[in-house]
Formats: structure tokens, sequence, C-alpha cells
């Protein structure tokens, strides 16, 4: 997102629009970038600064960490600030890097396909999300059967 700093007015204009989503240049697979990055910003200029402030929103196609299920999430930045010192002379203004870090740092650590996502059977890998398997009623002292189970069942010396 480029500004120009020669027609930026004494109180400052707001801008809106979208970017490609090949500014983000993400590699990971995991990760589905299609959508464009919209953005509405409202930029000053104070003497050698320029000050951009507004909110940033996209989507991003994910894996989810519980099911393996393809999804696709909102991504926002409700906050969005960038600060750039201006050379006198200079014509323009590069936000982009602003942009695509602000992106970046809003994706979710774990994502997930939906809020209450039940996730995989850990021992025959069952969607749980679609239906339930014989090993989630189980039991193994009172407790629903799991892989960690086996660990309790050691005995220390």
């Amino acid at each position: 997102m480029k500004i120009n700093l020669r027609n930026l007015p004494a109180e400052g204009r707001s801008f809106e629009g979208e970017e490609p989503a090949a500014i983000l240049d993400v590699k990971d697979p995991g990760l589905r970038f299609e959508w464009p990055i919209h953005y509405k910003v409202h930029a000053t200029l104070t003497g050698h600064e320029l000050v951009a402030l507004g909110r940033l929103w996209t989507q991003v196609g994910i894996c989810c960490v519980r099911c393996l299920k393809d999804a696709t999430l909102p991504l926002e930045v409700p906050t969005f600030v960038a600060h750039q010192e201006v050379a006198a002379g200079q014509d323009f203004a590069d936000l982009t890097e602003n942009l695509r870090e602000d992106i970046l740092l809003a994706l979710p650590q774990n994502p997930l396909c939906q809020p209450g996502c039940r996730g995989l059977c850990p021992n025959c890998g069952q969607d749980l999300n679609e239906a339930t398997c014989a090993c989630a009623r189980k039991a193994t002292e009172g407790r629903p059967a799991t892989a960690w189970n086996a660990l309790d069942r050691i005995k220390k010396l």
C-alpha cells in the first residue's frame, strides 16, 4: 500500500481498498491466502512522520490442528497502526511491510475449523465431529481410553 505524500492534505486522508494476497509472500503449505487484504486507513503527515491508523481484514485457508480438515477463517487486525519517518522531498511512503507484518502476526497459533472442534480419536482416528467411536466409550479405571493410559499402567520400581 503506497501513499502519495505530495497529495496528502494537512488534516490527512482516508484510504480504502485492497491489496493482493501475494504481498504476504507466505510459503507455508498449511496456510492459503487466496483472498485480497482489505484495508481502511487514515493517514496523516505530521512534520517528517507519517502515521496511519485503521483496520485490515482478509480470510485465510488453514488446516485445523484437531481434525486436520481444511477450513476458511476470517482474519482481522482491528487496530492497524503504522509509523514511518519521511525524508525531505520523499514522494511516496510504502506501508506494504507494515500491512504484511500485522496480518501475519494476527494468524492464530492453533487454528481450529470451529471453536468446538472435537478432533480425532487418538486410538482409531475417527473424526469425533462426525460420529463417536467405540474407543471413546471404553474406560480405563473410570477414565476415557486415550493413548496416555498405557503410561498410567507403568509401575515404578
